[in-house]
């Protein structure tokens, strides 16, 4: 009893040294970073030596020890299971990992992901053979042969065999044979003198000298420690000698370590999988936290090691499926297996067909979401989506492929019949492919989910169809029916049984429903598929198609969590806080003379504009806005600050037309347009108090469905590149491919002039959109300084000439609105930073501020119109109550509540989102106010906007049947 107690706790230890090893040389603390020399650096290196000399004694041990024959088939079976298992336990303790990683699990041969676990198996499938062999030859040939092997590489540093570090399936491979070799030999006959002895010792000693002076030598030679740890690998002749050493001198004495089967393989699977012990290391660098770590480890192994010798020892159906026998050789199996694949793909072909067509279609659903079967928005060296989807997004594409097969188990489930299924299945897949296609050409994005909920939605695509499709379709209708009775009839095919079609619809309905959770912080799946490589990009639902196949995206369009239920949320509620802002509405519509709708009122969204003289990091050597500046000074102006840094135009235009802060939103909402604007009932911005509304976007009008939003919010046109309603003027400045700001405005003036009443236009420019190229003569004009390299600063030049460009064409637009005799007056605002200021902090304020100022013209100054007090900081929805106030305006209770909101709450950070809870705030100085740092009258300001646009967005849209939005 003590002896086994020793013998495991040796083993223990053992595996101990090993994980620690490995934790240590990935985690890479400090000391192993650092050029200097130090006693834990010498430790590490004697560990790190130690470690590969036990892993050499295992393999050489589980040759000697372990029977050989061909059910060590199995084992590598279950090997691979606790592998795949190891993975998915991994994942769900950091979340994450890679495809490269998820590839190595599921293809551990191909992808040489463990490969001494490999080579040992390798070794012991052929023992017999190989012991057979080696009994003609004498142990002093064998080991002058293994000396040869790895004294070479060793000595002349030079990897002519083409070991490695010793992780590879042939040093496994020769270890495990050594091990075999000396199964023949009689150890405890053999003689040992003191030549032996002082040899051995010789050989301990310089393996010990060459571990604790390697890091000295590599730092005096080469002034790092890229030599250091040269003969702490498993083929470095000191670490294969002390082995073979420790081996002998264990036999000699009749130490008995036994090592049980399985719990070497795992060892060596820990040893050899990067994976694994990057995942258990999980960012500790502390020695006391790893070693730590390196004790559970070794008792998960050794306990799963006995519960796989349990399994193995009662499990036989495996063994009876894999024909695995003792009296088999391993190519009598091979053949014998050979032909059970054979005949199992002839019995089962129409299922492995089906398997195959729905992984075309799945292909398919990715090609023809590009019209033109391009990939524009994916970078110029991938110039068509054949190439990209199955070479870049392979793991899509597979996933895809699974999602269609689980339909068709569901369908089969039901059914029961498997040609009804698959036809039916290929139908499903096929209309749903063709829809998205169709909607694609017509609106470039795919359909979503809201639209499927809704009824209308079938007609307006079905419009959208041309009349031979239809044609076409019935006819393929027809011909797949007969097709279905033919085989049917002339093809049957077994029935599954009723538990296999239950587990089918089970499955489906489990994976399919985990949808509902993709977009929820935290989930597992949400956490599987990011770390898959789903990228939703729901700011261009055509690109997410594209990148994701058409069924993933529109699963990921399905959990969308708008905002989270307000307590006190009621009809009664909602009716009370609508009669408090009508008083509120009353009292300041008696001060105020004009109507909203009597005025022009331009919302222009200048592309990426923010001077960069703002920023501490970057001084440039002239002002690129100094026009604009000059405006600021004498009109209501300050800085805005947007919720998006390098992006997020979209999410900008949503709240100055709506007055409702992203920030409120759940973080699972992305691009309200994309994921709140479809599910609304009814909207309301700010264009539906005009008799006419326009959206001017001198670019193409697919980005965050830009076409669906702005009829939904009741624009009469939109005029876009490519649209009914023309861009007449088309300038473009140097070799910029982006519209000038310049056009932008003569096309906007066209508009003004062409209506003589009262008009709102949206201006979504787009000359200053990145990249930030040498599109202009005049770049030099601008340079700067400031800690960067030389690429940021020739963008920052670059972007900087742009802005001048802007600066004088808003000069001339205001210079022509002067002339103009109606009232006009224009918001102006950049909706963020651009993305290439690499040392600012993008949760920092400055990261967010922006430029704006509104402005109204003589004839509106005239006509009540009045510049405000200098605004410094404002938040994206205050535009309205700003704009409504500058032109003397009156409001709507919602448009009071914004106007108090604008005057009594300090500035919401529109980029902080967190459901709406502990918001944070921006006061005049700058300074950043929490919620429990508001006066009661804030705070109450604060909820009822919340309760407001939970009603609107996520609620049952009472406010709508109350006079909330009138005017009076």
């Amino acid at each position: 009893m003590i002896k086994k107690l020793c013998n495991a706790l040796m083993v223990y230890v053992t595996m101990i040294i090993v994980i620690f090893s490995l934790l240590i040389t990935q985690a890479n603390p400090a000391f192993l970073q650092n050029k200097l020399l130090s006693k834990k650096l010498f430790a590490y290196s004697l560990l790190d030596n130690f470690s590969n000399v036990i892993v050499g004694v295992l393999l050489i041990l589980m040759g000697y020890q372990i029977k050989g024959n061909i059910k060590f088939i199995k084992k590598y079976i279950y090997i691979y299971v606790v592998n795949l298992l190891t993975f998915v336990g991994l994942f769900l303790w950091t979340r994450s990992f890679t495809i490269s990683n998820l590839y190595d699990k599921a293809l551990p041969i191909t992808r040489n992901t463990y490969p001494i676990v490999i080579g040992v198996i390798c070794a012991l499938l052929v023992k017999e053979r190989i012991r057979n062999w080696i009994k003609k030859y004498k142990l002093s040939m064998i080991l002058s042969v293994y000396a040869i092997i790895f004294a070479l590489p060793s000595i002349f540093d030079k990897d002519i065999w083409g070991l490695g570090n010793g992780n590879n399936i042939i040093t496994a491979f020769l270890l495990t044979t050594l091990g075999i070799a000396l199964k023949n030999v009689e150890i405890d006959k053999l003689y040992v003198n003191k030549k032996v002895i002082t040899l051995m010792s010789i050989c301990l000693i310089i393996n010990v000298i060459l571990a604790l002076s390697m890091p000295y030598i590599s730092l005096r030679m080469h002034n790092d420690f890229s030599t250091a740890y040269r003969f702490n690998v498993l083929t470095s002749i000191s670490v294969v000698a002390m082995a073979v050493i420790i081996f002998l001198v264990k036999k000699k004495l009749k130490i008995n370590v036994q090592i049980q089967e399985y719990t070497g393989l795992l060892i060596l699977l820990v040893y050899s999988n990067s994976f694994i012990v990057e995942k258990i290391i999980n960012g500790s660098t502390s020695l006391k936290i790893l070693l730590f770590k390196s004790c559970i480890c070794a008792i998960v192994i050794v306990i799963l090691g006995w519960l796989l010798s349990k399994i193995d020892k009662k499990e036989k159906i495996l063994e009876r499926r894999l024909l695995l026998n003792d009296e088999k050789n391993i190519v009598l199996w091979v053949s014998e297996i050979s032909e059970k694949l054979i005949n199992y793909i002839q019995k089962y072909k129409f299922s492995l067909l089906n398997i195959g067509i729905l992984y075309i279609l799945a292909y398919s659903s990715f090609i023809l979401m590009s019209p033109d079967f391009s990939e524009p928005h994916l970078g110029k060296s991938l110039t068509n989506i054949f190439f990209h989807t199955f070479f870049v997004r392979q793991q899509m594409l597979i996933l895809n492929a699974m999602l269609f097969y689980l339909l068709y188990r569901f369908i089969y489930g039901i059914i029961g019949r498997f040609w009804i299924s698959v036809i039916l299945n290929y139908v499903v897949i096929a209309v749903a492919i063709v829809a998205d296609a169709i909607k694609i050409h017509y609106r470039t994005e795919p359909i979503l989910p809201a639209e499927v909920t809704m009824v209308s939605a079938y007609g307006d695509i079905l419009s959208m169809v041309p009349q031979f499709i239809l044609w076409i379709t019935a006819i393929v209708t027809i011909i797949l029916i007969c097709i279905v009775i033919y085989c049917e009839r002339k093809l049957p095919q077994n029935k599954v049984k009723w538990r296999f079609r239950i587990l089918g619809i089970v499955l489906a309905v489990l994976v399919y429903g985990s949808s509902t959770r993709i977009n929820h912080e935290g989930s597992i799946v949400g956490d599987f598929l990011n770390s898959y490589g789903n990228l939703p990009t729901f700011e261009n639902q055509e690109q997410g198609a594209q990148q994701n196949g058409a069924l993933q995206q529109f699963l990921n369009n399905i959990d969308v969590t708008i905002m989270k239920k307000e307590t006190d949320y009621s009809k009664k509620k909602v009716d009370k806080l609508a009669r408090k802002y009508s008083k509120l509405a009353n009292e300041i519509n008696v001060t105020r003379d004009n109507n909203l709708s009597t005025q022009t009122v331009i919302f222009n969204l200048s592309e990426s504009l923010a001077n960069p003289n703002r920023l501490k990091e970057v001084k440039l050597s002239h002002n690129p806005l100094s026009y604009i500046d000059s405006v600021k000074k004498n009109t209501t102006s300050g800085l805005m600050i947007s919720s998006g840094l390098g992006g997020g135009t979209a999410n900008m235009e949503y709240m100055t037309l709506t007055g409702l802060p992203v920030s409120n939103f759940s973080p699972t909402i992305a691009t309200p347009y994309t994921q709140v604007v479809p599910e609304s009932k009814q909207t309301l911005t700010i264009n539906e108090y005009f008799k006419k509304s326009t959206v001017i976007h001198p670019y193409n009008g697919s980005f965050y469905s830009r076409k669906a939003v702005y009829q939904k919010f009741g624009f009469q046109r939109f005029m876009y590149l490519g649209s009914k309603y023309k861009i007449k003027h088309k300038m473009k400045i140097g070799t910029n491919p982006y519209l000038s700001d310049e056009t932008a405005y003569q096309n906007t003036l066209d508009v003004i002039n062409n209506y003589k009443n009262g008009q709102f236009i949206n201006l979504v420019t787009m000359q200053n959109h990145l990249p930030y190229s040498d599109y202009y003569d005049n770049s030099g004009d601008y340079q700067v300084s400031g800690d960067m390299d030389d690429g940021e600063k020739i963008a920052i030049s670059n972007y900087s000439a742009g802005l001048s460009y802007t600066d004088k064409a808003v000069q001339r637009f205001i210079e022509q609105i002067d002339k103009i005799n109606k009232p006009i007056t224009l918001v102006f605002y950049g909706d963020h930073l651009p993305g290439i200021y690499s040392n600012i902090d993008g949760n920092s304020l400055e990261a967010r501020e922006t430029d704006y100022f509104i402005y109204s013209n003589k004839y509106a100054r005239q006509n009540g119109a009045k510049n405000l007090k200098h605004v410094k900081y404002v938040s994206p929805i205050d535009f309205i109550a700003l704009t409504a106030e500058q032109t003397n305006s009156k409001v709507s209770p919602y448009y009071a509540l914004l106007t108090e909101i604008q005057k009594e709450l300090p500035t919401i950070k529109v980029y902080a989102y967190n459901n709406g809870k502990n918001p944070v705030f921006v006061d005049k100085k700058g300074k950043t106010i929490r919620y429990k740092q508001l006066t009661k009258k804030q705070k109450r300001l604060y909820n009822d906007l919340k309760l407001v646009q939970y009603d609107l967005t996520a609620g049952n849209q009472y406010l709508y049947k109350t006079k909330f939005f009138k005017i009076q």
